[in-house]
């Protein structure tokens, strides 16, 4: 007896993927502030499509942490809080020192140049001044280091947390002097890590993210860990 025929699937992102790249987007840019009450009809309606995608959307942004329930007020976007960017940059610091270890013992000559000119690309997004820039020259650096690093999984992992990092960043960014010091750090980073030095490319990477965490958790909009129980 032949099986039934397996229907080939329809390439392109599907509804549901549009709906979370979009919300997920104007969380992590700031169009939808920290605290902001999520309504799924107007959502649905600025998209141009039906409430299903867009619920279906907040339900995986709100299993992520992007998205906070309530109870009686609904979902909002999630606040920016001390103790879960703490955590974050915990987790980071220990990757991003693994990433750097593992890129400096498998950095070859193209991924060399490459670095060099992703660095010379951050530097350039510095003088512009535009932190949407500089936020993006800042993730495909790191990006870069978990790829040469050859782990996938690193480079999964800092994806998830990275759009958490996003929200607060644009915020750090705002003081000046901050842009070219995390230059300066990446830099030294990348010296390590093309020099083939495993000990020095993971220091420089530790002491890079203890001092981005700093930056963070000292920012006036991070907040106390807030109750998860229901509001009025």
């Amino acid at each position: 007896m032949l099986r039934p025929t397996i229907q080939t699937l329809k390439s392109g992102p599907t509804l549901i993927e549009q709906a979370y790249e979009e919300i997920l987007e104007a969380i992590c840019s700031g169009r939808l502030a920290p605290g902001e009450r999520l309504n799924q009809d107007a959502l649905a309606g600025r998209l141009g499509i039906s409430r299903q995608p867009v619920g279906q959307a907040l339900s995986v942004l709100k299993a992520q942490g992007f998205v906070r329930d309530t109870g009686r007020r609904g979902l909002i976007v999630a606040p920016l809080e001390r103790e879960f960017f703490r955590a974050i940059y915990e987790l980071r610091e220990a990757l991003d020192s693994l990433a750097a270890s593992l890129a400096a013992r498998r950095c070859k000559p193209g991924d060399a140049t490459e670095g060099r000119k992703l660095l010379a690309e951050g530097r350039r997004a510095v003088r512009s001044g535009r932190v949407d820039e500089l936020i993006e020259a800042d993730m495909r650096f790191h990006l870069w280091i978990c790829r040469v690093a050859g782990n996938p999984l690193l480079s999964d992992t800092m994806r998830l947390y990275w759009n958490h990092l996003r929200r607060a960043m644009g915020e750090v960014l705002q003081q000046r002097s901050r842009r070219d010091q995390i230059w300066e750090e990446h830099e030294a980073m990348l010296q390590g890590i093309i020099k083939g030095n495993p000990a020095v490319a993971a220091q420089r990477a530790s002491a890079h993210a203890r001092a981005a965490s700093k930056g963070i958790l000292m920012l006036p909009s991070a907040q106390p860990l807030a109750g998860r129980g229901d509001r009025k």
